[in-house]
């Protein structure tokens, strides 16, 4: 007869021996994925060759900072380096990112954020991101200075834990004249992992056809768009500006050939439906960041059109969206995770769209002003639907954004909340 000693004993080494042949149950199963054409690098890191391809496009920068160090590693066509940032310190990052988690209102309050945001472009500057350019520009990845804007590099920035909100794309000094800062020295793209890159990389990316265009037959389409502007919504302040950003995007529209959708009193359920058959979506309308990210939404209508009601980034996310390019999300914090305990899921709204298939998506980082947004969306649309010869439609929408974002800094330099929040994320 067993002791209960010998029957425990028993019980734990049958339980080691079922997860011993789960375990090389799996590996069988791996091994035989991987000998399949095109599957061999299934659930395997990418590889070194790999890396420094994804690359071909634009350095990518992954900045990190912990109880231990901070650093920042940097993927070329070249090297893959590491960069130890002792100024990333981790009790001083938290304190600028906690800072920058409360920004937000008007008034004396705004005023005072903004100088503190001013402070804290700088730090970045200094801490991680002029490091990073002198690395850059020292090996020859990209040019020395970077004030040759027709020439700008594409860069990829990679936030992980605390850094996953910070606005690289904006660190500098902005003062006149100044080329310490990241727009004048490269074109700034966000993106959650390198592996995400290199999905977002594989879609064939082709917008439209520009009016008097001559295009062959393999390249000629016309694209969709679709327009969902909320300039009043139920239980909140109106958006003036909105008014003014759908008359931007009609009159950059006819000047290309643009296939043109607005949903004047748009339902969650009907844009659903809507965004699967279109290649651009704009949405101009209210944005909330919630601390469950998968519940942060753009505010619409019911199908009365009296109440307000919520299309979530989790309804967003789980769409099949074979036509997706280009998602704008004109929309308060679209670029928001407010949950420090997610902060490396990158779980937002912009993420959602991007999770839907959409190469680009562009967003907002907190509140914008309606003036800037309206702004930014006109320029957008018009560089974007100018005819640019051969170049790269990833890198037409890139380079479109950020003349528009730099447009508007250049005119209020100083009104750092109003024009940093806008961001591009994806391929």
């Amino acid at each position: 007869m067993c002791t209960s000693d010998e029957t425990q004993n028993q019980d734990r080494t049958s339980a080691v021996s079922r997860r011993w042949d789960a375990f090389k149950e799996m590996e069988t199963v791996l091994t035989h994925i991987r000998s399949l054409p095109g599957y061999g690098g299934f659930l395997l890191p990418p590889s070194e060759e790999a890396l420094k391809n994804i690359a071909k496009a634009g350095p990518i920068v992954v900045f990190n900072s912990t109880p231990y160090r901070g650093d920042a590693i940097i993927v070329t066509t070249t090297a893959i380096t590491s960069l130890d940032l002792p100024n990333l310190d981790y009790k001083g990052t938290g304190d600028w990112m906690r800072k920058l988690a409360s920004f937000g209102g008007s008034g004396l309050k705004r005023g005072r954020d903004n100088q503190d945001m001013k402070g804290l472009l700088m730090w970045l500057w200094d801490a991680a991101v002029g490091p990073v350019f002198e690395r850059l520009e020292s090996s020859g990845a990209i040019l020395s200075g970077g004030v040759d804007e027709t020439n700008l590099k594409r860069i990829w920035w990679i936030g992980v834990g605390q850094l996953s909100m910070a606005p690289f794309h904006a660190a500098g000094d902005h003062s006149p004249r100044s080329t310490r800062n990241t727009l004048s020295r490269a074109i700034s793209t966000y993106i959650p992992t390198i592996k995400a890159l290199s999905y977002a990389r594989q879609k064939k990316l082709h917008l439209f056809d520009e009016c008097g265009a001559s295009l062959p037959p393999e390249r000629s389409r016309n694209a969709g768009l679709l327009l969902v502007p909320m300039p009043e919504t139920p239980g909140a302040r109106n958006l003036p500006g909105v008014h003014k950003e759908v008359q931007y995007i009609h009159d950059s529209t006819t000047k290309s050939a643009i296939k043109i959708t607005v949903l004047s009193n748009p339902t969650p359920a009907e844009v659903l439906k809507q965004v699967q058959h279109h290649d651009i979506v704009h949405f101009a309308c209210h944005g909330v960041s919630d601390f469950n990210p998968s519940n942060s939404h753009l505010v619409l209508l019911t199908p009365d059109g009296t109440n307000a009601d919520k299309l979530l980034a989790r309804d967003i996310s789980s769409l099949n969206t074979p036509s997706a390019q280009l998602a704008y999300l004109s929309a308060c914090s679209s670029a928001k995770n407010p949950s420090t305990n997610l902060a490396d899921e990158v779980i937002h709204l912009a993420s959602a769209f991007q999770l839907a298939g959409f190469s680009h998506t562009l967003a907002n980082l907190w509140e914008t002003e309606d003036q800037a947004s309206s702004e930014v969306a006109r320029d957008l649309y018009d560089l974007l639907f100018q005819d640019q010869g051969n170049v790269d439609d990833h890198y037409r929408v890139s380079a479109a954004f950020h003349k528009a974002v730099k447009k508007v800094r250049d005119k209020r330099p100083a009104n750092y909340l109003g024009w940093a929040p806008f961001v591009h994320t994806g391929a």
